[in-house]
């Protein structure tokens, strides 16, 4: 069985489709498992879908991305014709949006167009509630920071990113989203000066993950590796089922940015209008895809709207992407919508995978008419070597002077081995760890020490990121 070229419509009898339907289930489930046997792995074996590696070196792939995948699922028929619902929104400044038009959005809203239930938690600054194309969008969030349920934007980041994501579609005023009939959840991780701490996209990550998010976008960066409260999180989410986006970050150049370097976390590259790469995209092993990022059109705080450009922009078109693949294939695993949109992106360069674009630039159409491959997206198989956060070599990145996030092993007497630990423990709920104080001059000597003791399953610096 081959990718569909063009959708159309056919009348075709019920005894047919049946037929139909159960040869290609049978092939399908047969295909996956000779597949992962051959591989030396079970049938229900995982990779995840972010991209590490233990070496510096270009990863060699195992079979390119047209021959890796033979059928796509779930196996339904999907139809898009001209006598479709009308894909072209008329929202004023649709054409400014040169991003929707290049990750071929209009094609991809004959398809779907979301769903209200679906919802992209905004790792932020908040959004402006009182914005016209944002107000009907937004469902409650939490604000971190504050510790409170007053998610308003003081900075204006968050709005631009939610705009990108979920503004009102089709409501002649204003900007159209990708997500179009998406919702957004803000969760305020960072002050009114952009200013932020893995500390708090841990907690961020844990409330949206726990208060119905599908999706979650950080547009987020700092030169750390990826913490052990960040990956805890991560990995909480990602077991209940949600996609979590990041972005690369602003540096141009090779840089370890978290939290787009945390296993399960998608980390997403920016390019421009002529379709290159952006100059100010941060790179590495960690860039699964890319997507629009300079010069976007979107909401600002305040009901105006305008453009900025960074990695934080592309970010949102891939959670925005994510959001109508679970609305398409409800049934998806966050490893098979991650399958679905990196291997069906446009290639960027001399094509397949590489550290500075990823798969390529997403592509919304491809990805909602052919869906995944299975859970593993074959544009990077034998290209992943999963990093843990363990593994990688302390650094003397930006952090909060005196402070440790330690989480300790079951069974042990937390409140006491905390107190010991420091000159004073607080244990906080939304992170389900440990903010210990040290005095300042001595964190990565008592963090060497914690990371020794058997009791303790992790311990970090709580690094000091920027919204950028």
């Amino acid at each position: 069985m081959v990718r569909k070229k063009a959708m159309v419509t056919k009348t075709v009898s019920a005894k047919a489709v049946l037929c139909s339907l159960a040869f290609v289930v049978a092939f399908s489930l047969g295909f996956q498992v000779a597949m992962a046997r051959a591989e030396g792995n079970g049938p229900t074996a995982q990779i995840p879908a972010s991209i590490h590696s233990s070496t510096g070196e270009q990863p060699t792939f195992a079979y390119s991305r047209a021959a890796g995948c033979v059928i796509y699922l779930p196996m339904v028929m999907q139809v898009a014709t001209a006598d479709s619902p009308a894909s072209t929104p008329n929202d004023a400044y649709f054409k400014q949006e040169w991003g929707l038009e290049m990750v071929k959005a209009s094609q991809a809203w004959k398809l779907t167009r979301g769903s209200s239930s679906v919802i992209v938690a905004v790792l932020d600054t908040g959004a402006d509630w009182n914005h016209p194309d944002l107000a009907s969008k937004l469902v409650s969030g939490w604000n971190v920071i504050d510790d409170n349920d007053d998610t308003q934007d003081d900075h204006g980041h968050g709005t631009h990113v939610a705009g990108i994501i979920g503004a009102a579609t089709n409501n002649v005023i204003g900007v159209a989203g990708l997500g179009w009939d998406t919702k957004v959840m803000p969760v305020k991780i960072a002050t009114r000066e952009g200013y932020t701490w893995s500390s708090a996209i841990a907690s961020g990550i844990r409330y949206a993950a726990d208060h119905g998010a599908n999706v979650i976008n950080m547009s987020v960066a700092g030169a750390a590796p990826c913490p052990g409260d960040v990956q805890a999180a991560v990995d909480y989410a990602h077991e209940k089922g949600i996609v979590l986006v990041a972005s690369a970050g602003n540096d141009g150049a090779n840089v370890d940015n978290l939290p787009a370097n945390c296993t399960h976390v998608l980390g997403v590259a920016a390019t421009t209008s002529d379709g290159s790469l952006a100059g100010y995209s941060s790179y590495g092993n960690y860039v699964s895809v890319a997507a629009p990022g300079s010069l976007i059109y979107s909401t600002m705080m305040g009901g105006g709207y305008g453009y900025m450009s960074g990695t934080s922009m592309a970010a949102p078109y891939v959670a925005g992407l994510a959001a109508l693949v679970r609305s398409q294939y409800s049934v998806y695993t966050p490893d098979q919508i991650a399958s679905a949109i990196l291997d069906n992106a446009d290639e960027v360069g001399a094509g397949g995978w590489d550290q500075h674009a990823g798969c390529g630039r997403i592509n919304a159409f491809q990805t909602l008419s052919r869906g995944a491959c299975g859970d593993t997206p074959t544009c990077v198989v034998g290209a992943i070597t999963p990093v843990s956060p363990t593994s990688q070599s302390l650094v003397t990145a930006p952090f909060v002077p005196g402070r440790i996030i330690v989480s300790f092993r079951a069974g042990v007497e937390a409140a006491q081995t905390a107190q010991r630990t420091g000159a004073g423990a607080e244990f906080v709920p939304a992170m389900r760890a440990w903010k210990v104080q040290v005095p300042q001059g001595q964190e990565l000597a008592r963090l060497a020490a914690l990371r020794a003791d058997p009791s303790v399953s992790y311990a970090d610096l709580d690094y000091e990121l920027v919204i950028r």
